[in-house]
């Protein structure tokens, strides 16, 4: 998906939490699922993502990646853009609906890690074209949305993607649990010229990526040739649990110094060559809602984009998950999707045997994120 369900990172952990099993019967559950998203307007947006068919893309090879949020690209004079990325694949986007799904993993819940498997055993390299979008950072008052929120696209037609690069997988693991379980991704993960945009969101989930990572992998998981750059490390980080390699320049003499500034030799400050990328700020640091919300515009553009087999298949999707919810959930959720459309909420309701004139609104003091 290219949008998230939430913007605020302080609600991070509650997204999770409610869309992981109950902590007392072990399992997912509908009614804690949507009482969390009929609290939370700005995720109507990925719900109607999430539940049509591009919900379930039909293999990885035919998967479209995306970065969600915003990040920066810096030059070597300091300026900075924002940019969003998206991974296209070559072998086009392909989709299946709930019908289809049920019937593939009712015989092969591994279709998809085999299907990729053996197009590469065939020779049947994927192919991936990284694609980029590019605004200038700033308010963007002109925009109904605010550029940095994560519950957004950038519209292409304003801002048109790009080619930057292309990803092809051409040989399989040789080894599943070294090459791919012990895969460590991060949003901290930056080389010189990427860097992060005031997405609040994306600081959250920076914080918490390579923490992640320590308790799941090891805390030298940076180490694991999997997850090493391809040139040496000089750094005064050291040790630590499974420590296995030893810092080129910690020889000899050397080898007793993991501090600087020192005279004693050891890795050394390196300065930068180029004007560091100073961003204008002003203003209080408060927490605070953004002030063009808009919950519901992109929501109700998408599902007016669909095809009619696809809005066919969103209602039906949504309407089986809604019937396992409480009535109270039920019409909040139906409120919010006549926001976004009015034929969105009508249909949702006349499936759940509701009728959308006897639906109270969601008070705004009640929804998150309103």
């Amino acid at each position: 998906m290219q949008v998230f369900f939430i913007r605020d990172a302080m609600k991070f952990p509650d997204v999770v939490h409610a869309f992981k099993p109950d902590p007392v019967t072990n399992r997912q559950d509908a009614n804690r699922i949507f009482d969390f998203v009929s609290l939370t307007p700005s995720a109507m947006h990925m719900i109607t993502w999430l539940f049509s068919p591009w919900g379930i893309p039909q293999d990885y090879r035919h998967i479209r990646g995306s970065g969600v949020h915003a990040y920066k690209w810096v030059n070597d004079k300091g300026e900075g853009v924002l940019v969003k990325y998206h991974w296209i694949p070559k072998q086009g986007e392909v989709n299946l609906t709930q019908e289809q799904a049920n019937q593939i993993q009712s015989t092969n819940f591994n279709h998809a890690t085999q299907d990729l498997y053996e197009a590469i055993e065939r020779g049947d390299f994927p192919e991936w074209e990284l694609q980029v979008q590019i605004m200038e950072d700033g308010e963007h008052p002109e925009l109904d949305f605010d550029p940095l929120d994560p519950t957004k696209i950038w519209p292409p037609e304003l801002f048109p993607l790009r080619p930057a690069g292309k990803m092809v997988l051409n040989k399989n693991p040789e080894n599943y649990f070294a090459e791919v379980e012990q895969v460590a991704f991060g949003t901290g993960v930056l080389v010189d010229g990427l860097d992060f945009s005031d997405d609040k969101l994306l600081q959250g989930r920076t914080f918490s990526y390579s923490d992640t990572q320590r308790h799941r992998v090891g805390s030298n998981y940076l180490q694991l040739p999997i997850n090493a750059p391809r040139v040496n490390v000089s750094t005064n980080q050291r040790d630590g649990q499974m420590t296995y390699h030893v810092d080129s320049v910690g020889h000899g003499a050397n080898a007793h110094v993991n501090y600087e500034p020192t005279s004693r030799g050891g890795p050394q400050e390196v300065k930068p060559t180029q004007p560091a990328h100073e961003p204008e700020v002003s203003g209080r640091v408060v927490r605070k809602e953004i002030s063009r919300v808009n919950n519901y515009g992109q929501a109700g553009e998408r599902y007016r984009i669909f095809e009619q087999w696809e809005r066919d298949e969103l209602i039906s999707n949504l309407v089986s998950a809604l019937k396992q919810c409480n009535p109270d959930i039920q019409e909040r959720m139906v409120w919010h999707f006549s926001q976004c459309d009015m034929d969105y909420g009508r249909r949702v309701a006349e499936g759940l045997g509701l009728r959308l004139e006897d639906v109270k609104p969601v008070p705004v003091a009640v929804a998150h994120g309103a």
